[in-house]
């Protein structure tokens, strides 16, 4: 099976993750900073997650809850920055943590390669699972808190995390894992 960056010459891959990396870091550091406003422990609701809250708002009742805490203090504009930046990041990191795994799986042979090429594949489909996340996030910030926008949004968002957390932790523990148990293995 062919990984997704393969047409990528091979003594170039690792600059390109690290560029890929550090542009993922620095546009996390700046959502970071134009999110900040938005984590309202003080509130009634507690909204302590940030853009979180609008991404997984799991229902109408609590979608509207975030919304009208937001728009009181004049934070709709914000979260909706925070969002529109958000499509800048989602061409980038599905696309680092894709480089990643490949890269890992580079070094592996049998099951363990196909899966790591598995996973470079998967997470790309962060992509469009973000982008259409973000449009229910507008929508339910633009007042439209209703179902299924709420319920929708916290299934895509989900699924997005689920791919995010499997290609950049569940992947390398079951490597560390295999590497582990094949040691243990020689020394007996």
């Amino acid at each position: 099976m062919t990984a997704p960056f393969q047409w990528i010459p091979a003594d170039r891959r690792k600059w390109t993750l690290i560029v890929l990396a550090l542009a993922s870091a620095v546009l996390i550091a700046v959502l970071y900073v134009i999110g900040k406003p938005l984590e309202l422990p003080e509130s009634e609701e507690a909204l302590t997650g940030g853009i979180l809250d609008i991404e997984m708002p799991v229902s109408p009742a609590r979608a509207d809850r975030v919304v009208s805490a937001w728009e009181s203090r004049g934070l709709v504009d914000t979260a909706s920055r925070q969002t529109m930046l958000d499509f800048l990041f989602l061409c980038i990191y599905p696309a680092t943590l894709s480089l990643f795994c490949m890269l890992l799986a580079d070094r592996r042979s049998g099951f363990m390669a196909a899966l790591g090429i598995a996973f470079s594949w998967a997470v790309l489909f962060c992509t469009p699972l973000d982008a259409f996340e973000n449009l229910l996030i507008l929508r339910m910030l633009g007042g439209e808190t209703f179902s299924p926008f709420p319920e929708l949004a916290t299934f895509v968002a989900r699924m997005k995390f689920s791919l995010v957390i499997s290609a950049l932790f569940g992947y390398p523990f079951l490597l560390l894992l295999q590497s582990f148990l094949q040691r243990f293995v020689r020394l007996q």
